[in-house]
Formats: structure tokens, C-alpha cells, sequence
């Protein structure tokens, strides 16, 4: 290997637990209130960067709304984007990822918005953090409601 080159498996500068989940629920917290999105809940995981479930992870955060009624799915959607790139956040994927549907980014997370797979709700947003965690959460739970986090509580 090359020492010089970057190794997506050895991040330069790790994050911790605390740092990782910051830098996912922080944003959740600021879109869910910037955008004033209505019955709003979410939960917290950590998601392996890799397909053998090793370090590095990332924390990834789940949330689901209720579009207003009367309001098209898709246009709410492209709201909810425009209203975080005027809060500072960059329309569509960072640098050299592709992805479907409406995203955003910022300062190493990006956010899908789109349609939610959950009964019970119209809308979900996935935030995704950095793959910059090294500690081993293979046996963690499946994470952890941040619900009241959300709603401000």
C-alpha cells in the first residue's frame, strides 16, 4: 500500500462515541425545528462504513414526520431542502457520492428526505455522519430513541 494514500479504514482523526452521535443528532434536532416539522420522531443507530460489520462506523440518524395536509409529498420534501440550504446547509450530495431523492449536506453529514417506509408517518429523513468512529459496535442494541430530543423536550 501506499503510506501516503487515504485509508478509509483508518480515519486520520477518529471520533468518539459522543463526537459521532453529536454529529448526527445535533443536525436532526436543527432540521426538525428550522423546517417546524410536525409529529417528528426518530431514533439514533450506528451503521458499519463496511460490509463485514467492522469499525469504521458512523452514527445515522431515522426520523419520520407528517407532511401538512392539503401539501404534495415531493414539494414538502424540496421545501424542507431549500429551507435548510438558506440555514446554511448545501443542496444535493457531498463531493463524489450520488444518491436518489432530495438531499442535503453539511460539515460531513448529509440528510435524504423522502418518502417514509413507516406506517404512520408521510416523510422520513436518514442523516448519516462521517465513517470516522473506531470502536466496535458490531453487538450494540439497535440504537435509541431521540424523540424528545426532536420535539425539544
Amino acid at each position: 500500500m501506499y503510506p501516503f494514500a487515504h485509508d478509509a479504514d483508518h480515519p486520520e482523526h477518529p471520533l468518539s462515541d459522543e463526537q459521532a452521535m453529536a454529529q448526527v443528532i445535533e443536525p436532526a434536532k436543527q432540521i426538525a425545528k428550522i423546517a417546524g416539522l410536525q409529529d417528528v420522531s426518530g431514533g439514533f443507530s450506528w451503521e458499519s462504513c463496511n460490509d463485514q460489520g467492522d469499525p469504521p462506523y458512523r452514527g445515522r440518524v431515522d426520523m419520520t414526520f407528517i407532511v401538512p395536509l392539503g401539501i404534495d409529498h415531493s414539494s414538502y420534501f424540496e421545501q424542507v431542502a431549500a429551507t435548510m440550504v438558506a440555514h446554511g446547509w448545501s443542496s444535493g450530495a457531498p463531493p463524489g457520492q450520488h444518491l436518489f431523492g432530495t438531499v442535503v449536506h453539511k460539515d460531513g453529514v448529509m440528510a435524504t428526505i423522502g418518502i417514509s417506509p413507516f406506517l404512520g408517518a408521510d416523510g422520513a429523513i436518514e442523516l448519516s455522519g462521517e465513517c470516522r468512529n473506531m470502536n466496535n459496535h458490531r453487538t450494540d442494541s439497535n440504537g435509541f430513541s431521540i424523540k424528545d430530543q426532536l420535539r425539544g423536550q
